[in-house]
């Protein structure tokens, strides 16, 4: 019992070392970000623009658009024909291979 608690206690003292250096890490990188960005006063990212109001039935267009090409165009894929020869040293092999065994000794 004895091992068990110094087990847990070491366990806690590990996670609590790894969780405050994670912290550490983080702040030590924003007053590094701070120091050394080139316009200080643009930190806020800036809005992205959405769908203009009053756009009509454009984004309806684009979208029947690109589902049509989704559904016609197939990917280019070459796919060979493979033959099996029983004449091959590899068939052979693998014949003889299923008779013995592959470890020997």
């Amino acid at each position: 019992m004895p091992l068990l608690r110094n087990a847990i206690e070491l366990t806690i003292l590990g996670m609590g070392v790894v969780f405050f250096s994670l912290i550490a890490l983080m702040y030590v990188i924003r007053i590094l970000n701070r120091f050394f960005s080139e316009n200080p006063a643009e930190e806020a990212p800036a809005a992205i623009p959405g769908p203009a109001e009053g756009g009509g039935d454009l984004p309806l267009v684009l979208a029947a658009a690109a589902g049509y090409f989704i559904e016609t165009e197939g990917a280019d894929v070459f796919i060979p024909e493979v033959r099996r020869g029983g004449a091959t040293g590899w068939a052979r092999s693998a014949r003889s291979g299923r008779v013995f065994s592959r470890r020997r000794g």
